[in-house]
């Protein structure tokens, strides 16, 4: 007999119906809790608030088991479209995400919503992937497309600060010193006297 089976046994036998509502609720927070570690996605809050409001209107305790019962399965097909995507396949979908609105207000809150998975869970398999942090993969990206647009367009380095998706240009120099050696405005000028010198 499932842990599932169990809980409707228990609710059936339940003469009061607060209780069993209770014990319904809490079942399903538990399975909610268990699901996001796995990657489900945040929107599986809706199961339980939308559980929370049938309850309501539940006048047994044979229709409080069955309507937990929908719940949970709900819970677990979503769990089941995830399982069948690889991890792999789903950090790929990431990093082109990335790749896309690297210069946007981005997170990996954000992206691990976009893959409609925790932040914990795609955080775990972001980094399994890549061998890093989002965020350090996240500054690491735009700093290469930093040094590209300082090298092939003649912009300020506060314009390709920004475009890139730096807030601040101080924040900027000193993440691209770190990468590269050199201050992105030395590699504009030397990237622009070397232009001047073939001309």
């Amino acid at each position: 007999m499932t842990a599932l089976d169990q809980l409707e046994v228990a609710i059936v036998r339940t003469e009061d119906l607060d209780e069993a509502r209770g014990v319904a609720l809490t079942f399903v927070a538990m399975v909610l809790a268990a699901s996001l570690e796995m990657g489900g996605a945040r929107s599986l809050h809706r199961v339980q608030l939308n559980l929370a409001r049938e309850l309501d209107d539940v006048a047994t305790s044979k229709a409080i088991a069955m309507t937990v019962r929908c719940a949970v399965e709900e819970i677990a097909r979503h769990l089941f479209d995830i399982a069948e995507q690889p991890p792999r396949a789903m950090i790929e979908r990431a990093l082109r995400f990335m790749n896309k609105h690297y210069m946007d207000d981005l997170s990996d809150d954000l992206v691990a919503n976009e893959l409609q998975l925790s932040t914990s869970h795609f955080r775990h398999l972001f980094r399994e992937a890549t061998g890093q942090p989002f965020h350090r993969y996240l500054t690491a990206l735009r700093l290469e497309h930093a040094r590209r647009l300082l090298t092939e367009e003649d912009r300020s380095v506060s314009d390709v600060a920004m475009s890139v998706g730096f807030t601040g240009l101080a924040h900027f120099s000193r993440a691209f010193a770190s990468r590269f050696h050199v201050s992105p405005s030395s590699l504009r000028r030397g990237s622009r006297a070397l232009a001047e010198s073939r001309a």
